[in-house]
């Protein structure tokens, strides 16, 4: 009989505690925290998904020596265009790049926890890149097949609005509840393709990865078990959900932590240096506004990685959960999780002793 999702938890904790901490390797740990960030895995699977502290900004004050508008309106609009397009193309090669690079290190992440190893990145990326490409055009499809079926529920929503709002009218209550079987739908929409991600990269990824399969061969294979325990995997995503919850307040606590200790130093030296700029009569302009731009990038990923190394945990245990209900399930993975004992070697059996023969005569 198969081990359920609650049984198999307690064998994912001590697979991350003797991975982890026995004994603790900074070497392995800083690779598992590089790994856990290009997969997301640290946000998907267990809540370190950090955005911001403090509530929303409050907005600046009108006349303040910092308006937003006073300044758009003091750089050339052509210049502003140009950088729009140049953030949204970025962003999109961003996206694109991400995905990629997800991909591959899904395997290698896998690879890693299965083996209670994290080897040079430089060699996984190598051993894993092949099935890697195949599960990025995979990925990349469901993306674009996500955006367009999204954009296709969000117009009925968006453009109501924006003819409410070309006569000049506001929005009654009585138009949003017009919607709200849309956003149902929205929702639906959301939690099937949540669904579809989940089942992919912890349990195809084992398939293309010990059989050498490709994608749909993985998802064909995936399907063919789940007619036959399609509760056992229902109660796997119930408990994983329950699971995720409360590495979210763990580690969402410790996260917070983390990047306060990023923010603190930061926004110290940021008010210095905006101060000297001030001081020097040094306007707003294309190079400023460049400087902000690529400060701020290296803010966010500085906080980025404090996050990633904070949530190193979140991203073994989990892959090892799903590693050790799917064992259940899946020979292969079995036997890779549990190998045999190597038989022991005894000593050989020395021959009966034989007196020598009695000379002749």
């Amino acid at each position: 009989m198969p081990k359920s999702a609650v049984d198999v938890v307690s064998s994912a904790f001590e697979h991350t505690r003797r991975q982890l901490w026995t004994p603790f390797r900074w070497t392995q740990w800083v690779r598992l925290a590089v790994l856990g960030l290009a997969t997301g895995e640290m946000s998907s699977g267990g809540g370190c998904n950090w955005k911001r502290f403090g509530g929303a900004p409050k907005p600046a004050p009108e006349q303040g020596p910092f308006d937003p508008g006073k300044i758009l309106h003091s750089i050339d609009p052509a210049l502003l265009a140009s950088m729009l397009l140049v953030l949204i193309g970025g962003a999109m090669m961003l996206m694109l790049v991400w995905i990629y690079v997800s991909s591959i290190s899904r395997f290698m992440l896998f690879d890693a926890v299965l083996r209670r190893e994290a080897g040079p990145l430089r060699d996984g990326w190598k051993r894993w890149q092949d099935p890697g490409i195949n599960f990025f055009w995979w990925q990349l499809g469901l993306s674009v097949v996500g955006f367009t079926v999204a954009v296709v529920l969000f117009l009925p929503l968006l453009l109501p609005v924006i003819a409410v709002l070309r006569n000049h009218q506001r929005p009654g209550a009585e138009l949003l509840l017009a919607f709200l079987p849309m956003f149902g739908v929205f929702a639906l929409f959301g939690l099937v393709m949540g669904l579809i991600a989940v089942l992919a990269k912890d349990f195809v990824v084992p398939l293309m990865a010990l059989e050498g399969l490709g994608v749909m061969e993985g998802w064909r294979r995936l399907l063919g078990m789940l007619k036959n325990e399609k509760g056992s995997y229902a109660r796997y995503i119930v408990m994983k959900v329950v699971l995720s919850i409360g590495a979210a307040i763990i580690f969402g606590i410790l996260s917070a932590i983390a990047a306060v200790i990023v923010v603190l130093p930061t926004a110290i030296v940021g008010v210095i240096v905006a101060i000297i700029v001030k001081g020097a009569g040094v306007g707003w302009n294309e190079y400023t506004v460049t400087a902000v731009i690529v400060g701020g990038t290296i803010f966010v990923c500085l906080i980025l990685c404090m996050i990633a190394l904070v949530c190193v945990p979140v991203a073994v245990f989990f892959p090892a959960y799903a590693m050790y209900f799917f064992a259940e399930r899946y020979p292969a993975l079995y036997a890779r999780l549990y190998p045999a004992p190597p038989p022991v070697q005894t000593a050989p059996i020395a021959p009966p002793f034989s007196p020598p023969p009695e000379p002749i005569g």
